[in-house]
């Protein structure tokens, strides 16, 4: 009976070792202060004007589409210039003869120079194509080529109203010049030569 009673009053009583020790209390975090594990994630700073995400992160940029060489605008101006003035030339005067019977004029037209106005129209389509390549689209050859042709042209047209001046000369009391028409197919010509350089240059950049 005595040992019965001993190991009764030496059993723990319960309830109180459900309490923790003090010190532990001290040290077990209270479920209240934690912090929300959502709240410890660090938050991405405010995408401002010119701020550039780290590789890996953000929208992928949208490739821009690169442009075409298919024209240079300014080189397609002096061919298109070039060429109308090679075909308003060829209508307005090549020689001017003055004599005492009045003054006599004679234009490309009147001496059948079709081939001016065909490499003029040539030029003048092409520099189009080559200044508004969207409005207008004609690949067919290159200006520096036709360019070519007419500085030809001009050369041997030079040589031949040369000659026609000279003859004109010879008779007493006339006078004889180059007209404004020839001028203009000779600054036309530089136009597309120079319009046609720059082109070629462009491409082979």
């Amino acid at each position: 009976m005595v040992g019965r009673d001993r190991r009764r009053a030496l059993a723990p009583v319960p309830g109180v070792h459900d309490h923790p020790r003090m010190d532990e209390e001290g040290q077990r975090p209270d479920p209240a202060q934690q912090p929300d594990p959502a709240q410890q994630l660090p938050q991405p700073p405010p995408q401002a004007l010119g701020y550039q995400p780290p590789p890996g992160l953000g929208p992928t940029p949208t490739s821009r589409p690169v442009p075409t060489r298919d024209g240079n605008a300014n080189a397609g101006w002096l061919v298109l210039t070039g060429g109308v003035l090679v075909i308003v030339g060829v209508f307005l005067p090549w020689i001017t003869a003055t004599g005492p019977s009045g003054t006599f004029s004679a234009s490309g037209k009147d001496a059948n120079e079709w081939a001016f106005l065909i490499l003029g129209a040539f030029a003048t389509v092409r520099g189009l194509s080559m200044a508004r390549p969207g409005i207008f689209r004609f690949q067919l050859g290159t200006p520096l080529i036709g360019g070519v042709i007419l500085a030809v042209l001009v050369a041997l047209r030079w040589s031949d109203l040369q000659k026609a001046l000279d003859d004109l000369r010879s008779v007493p009391r006339v006078t004889a010049s180059l007209g404004i028409g020839f001028w203009a197919v000779i600054a036309g010509t530089v136009l597309v030569l120079v319009g046609g350089a720059m082109a070629m240059q462009r491409r082979r950049l």
